[in-house]
């Protein structure tokens, strides 16, 4: 019930301007999208904010009009509280003017604010971020340091941008954050209402008509929260909903479980539950959920954490359509199935085969695709020289040395390797590791001789380069089919890095990179790649950009992002300037 929420938070209960040169946070944005030809003011959180220069949005036509930061709240004295919230109740009533000042022997103490000073200059979204903060104190568990500074930046889409999900990444100082999600869409956007304290009458919630193709809906959930929209359906029309949610942030470092866990129930005009859904289809946690109103009305949607948990970074879209396809908006990390499957777990505790030839002894790999193509099968694989035979082999969960995405799947997917002593037919068998099954229960299976071969990873997507000054970059790397050479991360003209070679068996290395170039460089994106020697034959593989974050104190993951963003600054020299050599292990 906080549009405010945005305008909200725990990012309020701020520290001061931050000079330093680490880089800058970006914990949320809100609302998390825009519609194509229209003008919003968006909230980011985080922090390291404050010596934000600019903004910057993969999605093309979207531009930065102007970048606000929001001051620092100290915590105020009760009679400095009193007299705000005073004033404020003036503001709300029509009576601009300030109060009178109590006479407060303490007053010498009063906290010093730019807009505390100035309440009835600022618009209502300001307002209603002052409102928030002087009547919501927070705990210390939702005043999460990495959420205590703001900005607000106002930006505009042109009529012709394309739909779709890009990223933004904030920049100022030294410093560059890691890219967030942000969408342009095509249908038209409500947010929840702007904070108002309880003790004054409360807003309505926001009204849709949905007479035509569809309506994205924006908000945040505070601690404890239930956000409610109310959407006016026709009788007889499917309709869907798809939560975009977890995917917006899916790993939060100092929350439990680490991550938002939306439900969302659907009520009728009577005040009944007509629809209700958690977890969406297969394995994720964002909901999704169709349905058919018996005649006109207005219906109730209510959003809240499973277990009324909230902050400032639990943000949400929710695309409600007027079709029974969850096809409003596309995740901004969506998997889809692939076609034409090599079988099916139709049943709970079924079991589906392939029989397969080998031409040949030797050795060969057996690698199952599911989870990884959006299927829910957690597949187990046995491998037989015909049905009901004795098992030659079998293979559950893989143990891999990177683990990328926004939910990481692969390790469900098992793949083995099997010393085949003579040609013929084979039989693989799959069931699944839980029991389920099911018509989605989809699996594919490759069996190849094996290819020795790597992927590489970073730990960071943003490169803020400077000349003289190092920026500490990560690679993680995945050997397949018993590569075991070593690998070296190949940087463009201009960008010089030391220890940016992993030997013989390191899977890891974290290379001390520089800008070389005469002239500064603008904010674009970069391609990295990668090479190693195998076989006699030199090969080269694309660097895959992640950004790495911890999950709930404890797990590390890396989230992909869509292509590596550089900023070159001209510096002093790079060090002794020698050719790349050695790694730290880690």
């Amino acid at each position: 019930m906080k549009h405010s929420a945005l305008l909200t938070s725990a990012l309020i209960l701020a520290g001061g301007m931050c000079l330093c040169a680490a880089d800058p946070y970006a914990g949320y944005i809100y609302p998390a999208g825009i519609q194509a030809g229209t003008t919003n003011r968006l909230i980011i959180g985080g922090q390291n904010l404050y010596a934000v220069r600019d903004v910057y949005f993969s999605n093309p036509g979207v531009k930065v009009l102007n970048i606000e930061k929001v001051p620092a709240f100290a915590p105020p004295t009760g009679a400095q509280r009193k007299h705000l919230k005073n004033w404020l109740d003036g503001i709300a009533a029509g009576r601009i003017d300030e109060p009178p000042k109590p006479k407060d022997p303490h007053i010498n103490e009063w906290r010093s604010n730019v807009w505390w000073q100035a309440l009835n200059t600022l618009d209502a979204g300001k307002l209603a971020i002052v409102e928030h903060y002087l009547n919501t104190p927070l705990n210390s568990l939702q005043a999460s340091p990495s959420l205590r500074q703001m900005v607000l930046v106002t930006v505009t889409a042109q009529a012709d941008s394309k739909p779709g999900w890009g990223s933004f990444s904030v920049w100022g100082g030294n410093g560059m954050s890691a890219p967030r999600p942000f969408e342009v869409s095509a249908l038209p956007r409500a947010a929840e209402p702007l904070y108002v304290p309880p003790h004054r009458a409360q807003p309505a919630p926001a009204t849709v008509n949905l007479d035509g193709e569809g309506y994205m809906l924006d908000g945040q959930i505070m601690p404890g929260s239930t956000d409610t929209f109310l959407l006016n359906l026709k009788g007889g029309q499917p309709y869907s909903f798809a939560v975009t949610a977890r995917e917006l942030q899916p790993y939060i470092g100092d929350a439990v479980p680490g991550f938002f866990n939306p439900i969302i129930t659907l009520k009728n005009m009577d005040g009944e539950k007509v629809a209700v859904a958690d977890d969406a289809a297969r394995f994720r946690p964002d909901p999704t959920m169709s349905f058919t109103p018996e005649r006109d009305g207005c219906y109730r949607l209510d959003i809240h954490d499973v277990l009324y948990r909230g902050r400032a970074d639990f943000i949400y879209a929710i695309a409600v359509a007027a079709s029974d396809r969850h096809s409003a908006t596309a995740s901004p990390n969506a998997t889809e199935l692939a076609p034409v499957p090599d079988g099916v777990v139709a049943t709970p505790g079924g079991t589906s085969s392939k029989t397969f030839t080998v031409d040949s002894p030797g050795p060969r790999i057996l690698e199952v695709t599911a989870r990884r193509r959006g299927s829910p099968l957690d597949a187990v694989l046995t491998l037989r020289k015909s049905p009901g035979g004795p098992i030659l082999a079998q293979w559950d969960d893989v143990t891999n040395t990177v683990f990328c995405g926004t939910i990481p799947q692969s390790e469900c997917d098992p793949i083995g390797r099997y010393d085949f002593h003579e040609a013929g037919t084979y039989v693989a068998e799959i069931t699944d590791r839980t029991g389920h099954g099911g018509d989605d229960y989809a699996w594919w299976l490759e069996v190849r001789r094996p290819t020795p071969g790597f992927a590489v990873y970073s730990t960071r997507s943003t490169l803020p380069l400077r000349g003289g000054a190092p920026l500490k970059v990560g690679f993680r790397i995945l050997r397949r089919d018993g590569f075991d050479g070593a690998v070296a991360i190949e940087f463009p003209r201009g960008i010089h890095a030391r220890n940016a070679v992993a030997t013989s068996g390191v899977d890891a290395v974290t290379a001390d990179v520089f800008f070389t170039g005469r002239r500064p460089e603008p904010v674009q994106p970069l391609e990295l790649s990668a090479t190693a020697s195998i076989g006699g034959r030199t090969v080269r593989m694309p660097v895959v950009p992640c950004d790495e974050y911890e999950q709930a104190f404890a797990w590390r993951h890396l989230v992909p992002a869509r292509n590596f963003l550089y900023r070159g600054v001209p510096g002093g020299k790079p060090g002794t300037g020698r050719k790349p050599s050695g790694v730290r292990r880690r």
